[in-house]
Formats: C-alpha cells, sequence, structure tokens
C-alpha cells in the first residue's frame, strides 16, 4: 500500500506541508465562517489565502508523486487515491476488524471528502472573486445565493470530517488526531 518514514517506533504520516495547509484551511474557514462579515475586506483577504493554501495543497499533491521528494510522504500524493470498490471493501473489513493498518493515510472514505472541500473552497474562492472583483456581478442574487450554499456545504463536510475522524479513530483502532498535529503516528 503506501510507504511510510518509518523512525522506530514511530511512523511519519503527514508532511509539514499538509498539516499547515489543513490548520490554515481549519482557521480561515472558523474565520470567514463565524466570525468575520461576508463581504468585508477582511472575509475577502481570508478567503484569497484560503485559496492559496487549496493551491499549495493541490500542487504539493502532485508534486509529491515522488516519495523521495524532500519534506513529503507518499500520503501528501495524489497518486495514492484509490477509490475502487476493492478499497472501499479493505477500509469497510478493516474497521469491522477493528484494526486499520498503521501505514495507511487516507481512506477511500477520506479522499472522497479532500476532494470535496478542494472544489468547495475553490468553488467558494470562484464565486466570492466574481462578486467583488466583477462589477457587472457585485450585488448579484444569485451568485450570492450559490456562494452561500457552498459555503453551507462546506460546514456540513467539516461536522461529517470531524465526526468521521473520531469514529474511525476509535473504530479502526487508529491513531488520526495525532499524526495532524505532530505527523507522527506511534506503531
Amino acid at each position: 500500500m503506501h510507504k511510510a518514514k518509518d523512525t522506530g517506533s514511530d511512523i511519519y504520516v503527514w508532511d509539514r506541508v499538509v498539516r499547515v495547509c489543513h490548520w490554515g484551511i481549519v482557521a480561515i474557514f472558523i474565520t470567514n465562517y463565524f466570525i468575520v462579515e461576508p463581504g468585508r475586506l477582511f472575509h475577502e483577504i481570508a478567503g484569497y489565502v484560503g485559496v492559496a493554501l487549496i493551491s499549495i495543497r493541490v500542487a504539493w499533491g502532485l508534486y509529491s508523486a515522488n516519495p523521495n521528494k524532500k519534506g513529503s510522504t507518499a500520503y501528501a500524493s495524489f497518486s495514492t487515491i484509490s477509490l475502487s470498490k476493492q478499497a472501499f471493501r479493505e477500509h469497510l473489513q478493516h474497521l469491522k476488524h477493528k484494526q486499520i493498518p498503521r501505514t495507511h493515510g487516507h481512506n477511500p472514505f477520506g479522499w472522497l471528502m479532500v476532494m470535496a472541500v478542494i472544489a468547495l473552497l475553490l468553488g467558494l474562492g470562484i464565486t466570492g472573486f466574481m462578486m467583488e472583483e466583477i462589477d457587472a456581478l457585485f450585488g448579484n442574487s444569485t451568485l450570492e445565493w450559490i456562494h452561500s450554499i457552498m459555503a453551507d456545504v462546506l460546514y456540513a463536510c467539516v461536522l461529517v470530517h470531524i465526526a468521521s475522524v473520531f469514529a474511525v479513530q476509535r473504530m479502526g483502532n487508529i491513531q488520526l488526531v495525532r499524526p495532524m498535529l505532530t505527523g507522527w503516528r506511534k506503531r
């Protein structure tokens, strides 16, 4: 399956770029969804930073296709995406037996969530840009509605993601939170 950098008892799963992008996007989402008022300058700036972070993550996922690249892990690479029926079956079997292999990164459901978040963040960036930077679309209620719906769908994805992380961590007997904080998973 995926090859992790192994240093004795711990496995290096999530590299620094993945973790910085992940937590940066978390901060941007919280800021723009819950704190700042839509349409304000800080909302726009935070949105552009979010698009930059997701763009960096996508570029890193393409760059790190070779796990020997400095600073990356095989898990960062989009080349590890497997959405076959077999991949879903294997993941469900691992959950059933309460034993997800320690050397696994995203499961197929996790990859679907990654793709949904990328699409939603890029969609939010595009619609936000269109509303603020294209004079003919400023105040366009349809565009505002689409932007708002995508933000709400992203919020629903965030809730599903958080619940899934804790459920899979418990059901699969695997650390998921620690590696996203430190990069390392205990064997």
